[in-house]
């Protein structure tokens, strides 16, 4: 298939760019659509489930309190990620969820919770739960504004791997996918027969990561990604205030109590014009607010200098809006209702974005994203679309996207299956 993403040997219009990801996500490349379902459960063994460590938070995505702080009080993200996707075989019983529980349990037993060890969730689709036949806690998810045209992902698990040593995450996949011996473990750590695994994506943040990354395709040549930037785009991301608290996005009560739910979208990169065409006061201005000096930019420690309450101001004035200061309209009692725990990634060879984030609701997702697009802003001023004058959209074109649930860490695996409390104890 001709490559029509290769940015650097043809000139790349959004038009293009947006139907090249269109075409990847109707090609082979759309691993997530599946054609058939098997009618009955496999045969998987009896495995012992193993002890687990003491201390461990109910929460799975209790991972704040394991991070290190930088020089301003702000945690520093795991250095790198990787989503494993997979897919239930056949009708599961309570042998598949002992057999995860126990991969699970040596994991933790094997690593310290924390980056310097390893942090990790599992999260469910709406298709698992239509394989047990029972509602799902969360939407299937869709495109949201009128430039999206992701492919949907019908992945049953999710499972999010994060640490601060690559090698690590390389070696515990290969463990869980293949079966190969992981260096302190004893025994098998493969969750097949019960799982059949899809694909992998990879990533990495932090400072000094993504200028080491940038010789792909979506950033043009002449290494501009700044060497101490922690993203592609060249600003921060993490703060403390711009994100919502692990309490806010957790779900206090019902059969997912002390879980959240996740959202997860993989986002292609066009930075040409991002870095050829634009001054660092443009890019402030798209980043943040048209309101917002390169200098204060420079200053940040807390949060985004994002200004929502003059939005009015951007559109009628300046005749463009940032993007975190659309995305901050969306906050409640001037909190984010989401956590980022997004990545940067040149999986295919090309720039992109692993956006990955946690919140109480995905609807709480859903309103965050549709804040970005500041649709009424042409009503007011012509000169802004969803992707012109408008934040980072114009830079971004959604490929693929997925709702999980993530229940807590006692229910993690296959929730909600009859009889699996019986078999986990």
């Amino acid at each position: 298939m001709t490559d029509a993403l290769d940015s650097r040997e043809h000139p790349l219009t959004r038009r293009r760019f947006l139907a090249g990801a269109t075409v990847l996500a109707a090609s082979g490349i759309a691993f997530g659509i599946r054609t058939g379902r098997a009618s009955a459960a496999i045969d998987v063994p009896s495995v012992p489930l193993g002890t687990q460590p003491v201390g461990l938070p109910a929460r799975q995505h209790a991972w704040v309190p394991t991070l290190a702080l930088n020089s301003v009080g702000d945690p520093v993200a795991p250095k790198y990620d990787r989503l494993l996707f997979f897919d239930v075989n056949g009708l599961p019983n309570p042998a598949y969820a002992q057999l995860l529980e126990a991969r699970l349990r040596s994991l933790e037993r094997r690593y310290d919770w924390g980056p310097n060890g390893l942090l990790f969730t599992v999260s469910w689709s709406s298709a698992y739960f239509k394989l047990l036949r029972v509602p799902s806690p969360v939407p299937v998810a869709t495109g949201l504004s009128d430039f999206e045209h992701p492919s949907i992902d019908s992945y049953d698990m999710c499972l999010h791997l994060a640490c601060d040593d690559e090698q690590r995450l390389a070696d515990i996949e290969a463990a869980l996918v293949h079966g190969t011996p992981l260096n302190g473990v004893v025994g098998s750590l493969a969750l097949a027969p019960a799982l059949t695994w899809r694909e992998t994506r990879t990533g990495f943040t932090g400072t000094g990561l993504p200028a080491a990354h940038q010789h792909v395709r979506g950033i043009p040549a002449g290494d501009p990604v700044p060497k101490n930037s922690p993203l592609f785009m060249g600003f921060k991301s993490g703060l403390k205030k711009n994100q919502a608290t692990e309490d806010d996005v957790t779900i206090p009560s019902g059969p997912f109590a002390h879980g959240t739910t996740m959202q997860v979208s993989y986002m292609l990169l066009n930075l040409d014009d991002w870095y050829g065409d634009m001054s660092d006061s443009q890019r402030v201005a798209l980043m943040y607010s048209p309101q917002t000096t390169v200098e204060a930019v420079a200053k940040l420690t807390t949060d985004a200098a994002s200004e929502p309450g003059r939005i009015v101001e951007a559109i009628t004035k300046f005749g463009v809006i940032g993007h975190a200061q659309a995305s901050a309209t969306a906050r409640q009692h001037n909190r984010p209702v989401i956590i980022r725990r997004d990545f940067d990634t040149v999986d295919g060879g090309h720039a992109g974005l692993h956006f990955v984030s946690v919140q109480r609701s995905i609807q709480d997702f859903v309103a965050t994203r549709n804040a970005m697009n500041a649709s009424g802003a042409h009503l007011i001023n012509k000169t802004i679309t969803t992707t012109a004058n408008n934040g980072i959209n114009a830079f971004i074109a959604v490929k693929r996207r997925a709702n999980y649930i993530m229940p807590s860490r006692a229910d993690r695996s296959f929730p909600l299956l009859p009889g699996r409390l019986t078999a986990l104890g």
